[in-house]
């Protein structure tokens, strides 16, 4: 969207604002001199195992809720395996309906709907400008991502057994996600309310009447 000045996801395909790898799939730095040591890890985690690592270390209680993230000081400390195999990936507006757009276990990963975004659109590939509607994919578009992190070139069903084998898993894994996963109530949707208004005037009075920028 801001060209140069923006940066681009390389080789990943599109940005932001989509559910290919270019739009979800980040670096990370994790810097504890003395504790951790310099390497590079190419283990999959994400932004939900912070709360449970951190937890973990801190000999915290985690919160009596279904978390999705894992303890990660393996990778952290050991250079390790991760103990995160599978991602889930929504669009920036999930709905029940729709559910799921993409689900990654471990290198592959599954596109069950795909389309562009205003955030990509300066972007070549024709997938991931806006003008890229909504596009749902049955099967799902399969990729090696260790083999093809470009997501270009979907992995074929015909005549591939193992691929079928991981198709069957993949849809097994989501259909368990997703009898599980309860969809909160949009705050968006309730609508505005001037009386929760952050105040311009914070020393005038009374509020909130006097609150008129």
């Amino acid at each position: 969207m801001r060209r140069s000045r923006g940066g681009n996801s390389g080789l990943l395909k599109c940005g932001k604002g989509t559910t290919y790898e270019g739009g979800m799939r980040e670096p990370a730095i994790a810097f504890w001199p003395g504790v951790i040591k310099p390497g590079v890890t190419h283990e999959m985690a994400s932004t939900l195992d912070i709360l449970p690592t951190i937890a973990s270390l801190a000999g915290a209680k985690l919160p009596p809720v279904v978390l999705d993230g894992f303890d990660m000081k393996d990778v952290l400390f050991q250079n390790g395996k991760s103990k995160r195999e599978v991602m889930m990936f929504y669009p920036t507006d999930p709905n029940e309906k729709l559910g799921l757009f993409a689900l990654r276990l471990g290198k592959y990963k599954a596109h069950f709907y795909t389309r562009g975004a205003t955030h990509s659109g300066t972007t070549p590939d024709p997938d991931c400008s806006v003008i890229a509607v909504l596009k749902a994919h049955d099967p799902p578009l399969i990729f090696d991502l260790e083999a093809d992190p470009s997501e270009r070139y979907p992995l074929p069903l015909e005549g591939r057994p193992d691929i079928q084998a991981v198709l069957a898993q993949i849809e097994t894994v989501k259909a368990q996600f997703e009898a599980t996963m309860v969809f909160g109530e949009s705050q968006i949707s309730k609508g505005v309310n001037p009386d929760l208004e952050p105040c311009c005037t914070p020393t005038c009075s009374p509020k909130p009447t006097c609150c008129h920028c």
